[in-house]
């Protein structure tokens, strides 16, 4: 099958992009975070910027969807929320965020003795077995989330659990 030219390309009636159906599962998660963090102890921020320049240089980095930081010892994790179908690659891409060398770029960078970046994966990665399977090969304990049916109490009790295992005292 040959490879699909500019030309057919720009015929297409969904364009890569236009899909923005991603956005309402992180303003669903930052709503849940805010919720069930004590804004006294945590700041909950949206697209969090203090990792674009994670690879060296401005704009060359990363911008996950939440960060979550203890306002009393200044330790934080960084969230990304993943969401699709029964197909796509979104587990594919979340990878790069679990692997041995990015966990040692981020201790670089904070010096945690904990890996600062989790992945809540939603709708179809969260319940589909082509999915689910595969990651506890992929994703250590506690680094991922199925917010299956973005139950509240779930992600909750996750980011709790996070919480009080890495950032507080």
């Amino acid at each position: 099958m040959p490879g699909m030219d500019s030309e057919r390309l720009s015929q297409r009636e969904k364009q890569p992009g236009h899909d923005q159906s991603y956005r309402e599962s992180e303003v669903r998660f930052i709503t849940v975070a805010r919720a069930a963090l004590d804004r006294d102890q945590y700041v909950v921020t949206y697209q969090p910027r203090e990792l674009r320049d994670l690879f060296g240089r401005p704009g060359l980095g990363i911008q996950p969807e939440a960060s979550i930081v203890s306002k009393a010892t200044n330790r934080r994790f960084f969230v990304e929320v993943k969401k699709q179908g029964d197909r796509g690659n979104a587990e594919e891409r979340a990878c790069k965020h679990h692997t041995v060398q990015f966990y040692r770029t981020l201790h670089d960078r904070f010096g945690y003795d904990y890996h600062p970046y989790v992945t809540v994966f939603c709708e179809a990665l969260a319940v589909n077995p082509r999915y689910t399977d595969k990651f506890i090969h992929f994703f250590e304990p506690d680094q991922y989330l199925l917010w299956v049916d973005y139950d509240q109490q779930i992600l909750t009790d996750f980011l709790r659990a996070r919480c009080t295992a890495w950032l507080d005292d």
